[in-house]
């Protein structure tokens, strides 16, 4: 665990600082980011470009958690370290990298793996970003932001494409979409699958520019939404979320500090013998080799991998697709990157 108190906030060379900024998001936008604690979880690929970013626009505090060390690999993407910061812990290392960005801001960081020991600063803070690359601490963030009912944001990469929303935990999360985690081994990591530097790049400057927009209220009236980036052709995708009354976490309320304690593999997804057809559109995501296996009664049939045009859905709307529930045969989960 290690904080860092930095000099107090000087007027003159903060206006002088961020008065290009400022021309945009007005006195009062700054001083709302300024006033700002945005928890960061995973200083990866995606988490890079989101802590600088975050500094140089003048949050007023940071909590970094990570618990791992870097390494060579990571520096074609995780572009907050460099050479001479392989082997180190990457909370501390960007702590201090992120000093010499803005030493005019409060930053914390906690060089461990964030589990329930950490729930307790979710209290304390404005907002929470996910950049993790397992499954098990995305749950677990999902949950105590519920909990907490703090917003979080969750952002992912998969290859091409980069997957991104904001949830509004009174309302919707992350369970609302994907009631379990999926099975171990079924969706790759960043080692397995390959990604590219300015992917993630792009990811973690959309991470930090929509959490500049929820810091400035912009976002407050929206409707939630899940943004979806394909770098092949520059297409930018939204599609609306909507609550899902079924949700064990943010609805239903059946998930709390006990169950999180216990640490129980509970399933919480909806399972396809129990639901009401007419109620719901079921759409198989998995690849024709995966429905070869054990073909399902859905009523449609798109590949997630091979496809991005998701406006596709939208002439569906008449069959409620997407003012329901969807059901995903499988997950359509990307993996996160650090």
């Amino acid at each position: 665990m290690r904080y860092a108190l930095l000099r107090p906030y000087q007027e003159v060379n903060s206006l002088e600082r961020y008065k290009r900024q400022i021309s945009v998001i007005s006195d009062k936008g700054q001083k709302l980011i300024s006033a700002a604690t945005v928890l960061v979880v995973g200083s990866g690929g995606i988490g890079s470009p989101v802590l600088m970013y975050l500094a140089a626009a003048g949050v007023g505090k940071i909590i970094i958690v990570d618990h791992d060390k870097v390494e060579l690999s990571n520096l074609h993407r995780q572009i907050l370290f460099k050479e001479n910061d392989i082997g180190l812990y990457k909370a501390a290392t960007a702590q201090e990298n992120l000093i010499k960005i803005n030493s005019q801001i409060v930053i914390e960081s906690y060089p461990i793996k964030f589990d329930l020991k950490l729930a307790p600063i979710v209290s304390t803070v404005d907002l929470v970003i996910d950049g993790t690359d397992n499954y098990e601490t995305r749950y677990l963030i999902n949950d105590v932001c519920v909990l907490n009912k703090k917003p979080f944001i969750s952002c992912s990469v998969l290859n091409d494409i980069v997957q991104i929303a904001l949830f509004n935990t009174k309302k919707n999360c992350y369970r609302c979409l994907y009631p379990n985690a999926p099975p171990i081994g079924t969706i790759p990591n960043c080692l397995e699958a390959g990604v590219l530097g300015t992917i993630t790049g792009v990811a973690g400057t959309l991470t930090a520019h929509l959490a500049l927009n929820h810091l400035l209220r912009l976002e407050n009236n929206q409707d939630a939404v899940m943004r979806i980036f394909d770098a092949r052709d520059y297409s930018i995708v939204t599609l609306p979320l909507k609550t899902n009354e079924h949700c064990m976490a943010c609805q239903q309320k059946k998930i709390g500090l006990k169950e999180l304690e216990k640490n129980i593999a509970t399933d919480f997804g909806v399972h396809l013998e129990a639901i009401t057809r007419n109620e719901y559109f079921i759409v198989d995501i998995r690849e024709k080799n995966e429905r070869d296996i054990l073909k399902l009664e859905d009523d449609l049939h798109f590949p997630i991998k091979g496809n991005s045009n998701y406006e596709f859905f939208l002439k569906y709307k008449e069959k409620k697709i997407l003012s329901e529930l969807i059901v995903p045969i499988l997950y359509s989960n990307h993996f996160d990157e650090k």
